[in-house]
């Protein structure tokens, strides 16, 4: 799996696109009722897009990815929602855990984000591990988070 980044101020479409045709697709992406971007037949991909950093996996198998700027920010509100065990966690990882699991489901976080609870490094489903991988990388000054179904070799390519 690849993911390709840039830090470059870009629209995220277009990025998306020219990451794609590097894949030689130069299908439509469509969409899941859920929004979830796709392609017809082929590659996965998901996209990621926060404060100065546009990121792509490309791969193989499903895949959802997330990524979050390390910085402080007002999250009070979104404290109040964690159990006890998740307030101990990192929240940059914790967050993209859940942001990425959603993504690589298709779901949408208003269903999802109840059901999730992410401790010691496990993000979990309705009280039972999540079957997936979740792979974090620090990357210009994010937390990126890949989650696939099974564990896979990431390659970071700048553009």
């Amino acid at each position: 799996m690849v993911i390709y980044y840039t830090t470059e101020k870009t629209e995220s479409g277009e990025f998306l696109k020219k990451v794609l045709k590097r894949h030689g697709v130069t299908s439509q992406v469509l969409y899941t009722p859920n929004g979830k971007p796709y392609l017809a037949a082929g590659i996965k991909f998901s996209l990621a897009d926060t404060d100065g950093l546009i990121a792509v996996a490309v791969g193989g198998q499903e895949v959802g990815l997330d990524a979050e700027r390390r910085r402080p920010r007002n999250i009070a509100a979104v404290l109040s929602r964690l159990t006890p065990a998740e307030k101990e966690e990192d929240f940059f990882e914790l967050w993209t855990a859940k942001e990425a699991y959603v993504k690589y489901l298709g779901g949408t976080l208003a269903r999802l984000l109840p059901l999730l609870e992410y401790k010691k490094g496990v993000l979990y489903c309705k009280d039972a591990p999540a079957d997936v991988f979740l792979n974090h990388i620090d990357l210009e000054g994010c937390t990126v988070c890949v989650c696939t179904a099974e564990a896979e070799n990431i390659s970071l390519k700048k553009l």
